[in-house]
């Protein structure tokens, strides 16, 4: 196998491995165009391109995607690693990129276009919806069984539960209220400064009462373990669809500082918690293990139970929402591959997108 066929091969396995984002295919497509265009980098000079690599991809995404990377910089600087793109084989992609004048950045580009039009099918599904005919059953199984979106299955997971959660609370008309008792009078009217800050508070305003909600953290990286959700009424929420084994499972519980902690997962998961809690003796803190099955059934009950005129239209609206924000849609793109000149020539056949 030639080098260039060796990188090609290593491009490739990255980019299927890679979330809808493609952060990291995109910061090596910006690498190989500053070395092509400028000429002001040395591929071969990790030093030269670390750091400026990560701003010139962020620029690309603020536009295509509307968001950037919130991986740690170390998580980010990762594919530059012999088992990601070391830096033996960009030199390969560089020399082919410049010798194909683009087409190794083309290529790449035309690969992330291929997985938002996949995107954009999932979120089209969502909106043609009814109450009727929707079936988060199928949603999950189009998530997983699709190559260029699995990866973000658990950002889809997350919206679901998310919009659930909040379409039921909400329709609860729960509230919270905090109160401070009188015979804190004293100490009220010394810290009623700090109280106010923390607890929202004061001398003079000792209680407030507000509605209760859900809320999303927003966009964690990929190797995140922290916490997805938080209620204003207490409950820490964690979301995970992947397969969990004990340490990960007691890790899950430690990192989140809550004692009322709900986890979402797999039902097949749900044991390995429920195994773990008793072993360890965590489980006080976790209020309530939600699984896949339980999440459908529910959403059943919201599209088609009997107070379904209440709640259909508000969850499937959080739930089109939640998508569009979380996969926001490249309206841009093809004027994006037109500026670049990626479309005004033929490419080589051997980068290609079929």
């Amino acid at each position: 196998m030639s080098a260039v066929q060796e990188a090609k091969t290593r491009l490739d396995s990255l980019i299927k491995k890679a979330r809808v984002d493609m952060y990291k295919p995109i910061q090596i497509a910006e690498v190989l165009r500053q070395s092509r265009l400028q000429g002001d980098i040395d591929v071969s000079i990790l030093d030269d391109f670390r750091n400026p690599s990560l701003h010139w991809r962020d620029e690309v995404t603020k536009r295509l995607l509307g968001k950037v990377s919130t991986s740690s910089a170390r998580y980010q600087h990762d594919v530059w690693n012999e088992t990601a793109m070391p830096l033996h084989l960009l030199n390969a992609l560089d020399k082919e990129n410049k010798r194909t004048q683009g087409d190794v950045e083309r290529y790449i580009y035309l690969r992330f276009n291929e997985r938002q039009e996949t995107v954009a099918g999932m979120i089209a599904f969502i909106e043609q919806a009814t109450p009727k005919n929707f079936s988060l059953k199928e949603l999950l199984e189009k998530f997983t069984k699709q190559a260029g979106i699995k990866r973000s299955v658990d950002k889809a997971y997350e919206i679901i539960a998310y919009s659930l959660f909040e379409t039921v609370v909400s329709a609860l008309q729960a509230t919270i209220k905090v109160s401070v008792p009188a015979s804190s009078k004293k100490i009220l009217g010394e810290f009623s400064d700090l109280a106010k800050v923390l607890l929202g508070v004061e001398a003079g305003k000792p209680s407030w009462e507000a509605d209760a909600h859900i809320y999303r953290v927003g966009v964690t990286n990929a190797a995140d373990r922290g916490l997805d959700m938080w209620a204003n009424f207490g409950p820490a929420i964690q979301v995970k669809h992947l397969t969990l084994d004990g340490s990960l499972a007691q890790s899950i519980v430690d990192q989140v500082e809550s004692d009322h902690i709900v986890i979402v997962c797999r039902d097949a998961d749900a044991k390995v918690i429920e195994v773990v809690a008793k072993q360890i003796n965590w489980g006080r803190r976790v209020r309530g293990i939600v699984c896949e099955s339980e999440l459908i059934a529910w959403y059943e009950r919201c599209l088609r139970g009997e107070n379904a005129a209440m709640l259909a239209r508000p969850l499937l609206r959080r739930l089109s929402d939640g998508f569009k924000a979380e996969f926001p849609q490249a309206g841009a793109m093809v004027a994006f591959l037109e500026e670049r000149g990626y479309l005004s020539v033929q490419p080589d056949k051997s980068w290609r997108v079929a």
